[in-house]
């Protein structure tokens, strides 16, 4: 593992945080995402929820437990750990943070009148994460 670190957003009706998983290899990534899935298939209770991680070159893994700001996995893996992979995880991992923070206003739709709490999120995960991927020398 290149790096194992959580993103914490404070700015949230409750904390939401991302944790971020730098892989060795795509094939670890991808090896890492099917046990993942098949961990959560068995704790579904038989839901089928598998997938084809054959092409996977970045993965978001999105949850949600009562009273855990845990709430996405984003897997990432050389060489496709740039800013378009990376954004594009963070991406998914935005949106269902847009879905949490909205429950209570029975699942408001994201639209261009509303979208500076998600903006500002995304920014805040993307730059987050690409700091932390300096620190931790996974970026030169």
């Amino acid at each position: 593992m290149l790096a194992d670190f959580t993103i914490n957003i404070h700015e949230a009706r409750k904390p939401l945080a991302v944790q971020v998983k730098v892989h060795d290899s795509t094939a670890a990534l991808r090896a890492a995402a099917a046990r993942y899935t098949n961990r959560s298939n068995r704790e579904s209770k038989g839901i089928n929820n598998s997938s084809d991680f054959s092409e996977t070159l970045g993965v978001c893994h999105r949850f949600h437990m009562a009273k855990n700001p845990l709430c996405a996995i984003v897997r990432l893996a050389p060489p496709h750990i740039g800013a378009g992979v990376m954004a594009h995880e963070m991406g998914h991992a935005a949106v269902w943070m847009w879905e949490i923070h909205n429950t209570f206003d029975r699942k408001v739709p994201l639209t261009c009148a509303n979208d500076e709490w998600f903006c500002w999120v995304l920014g805040e995960l993307v730059s987050k994460t690409t700091d932390k991927l300096y620190q931790d020398g996974v970026y030169k």
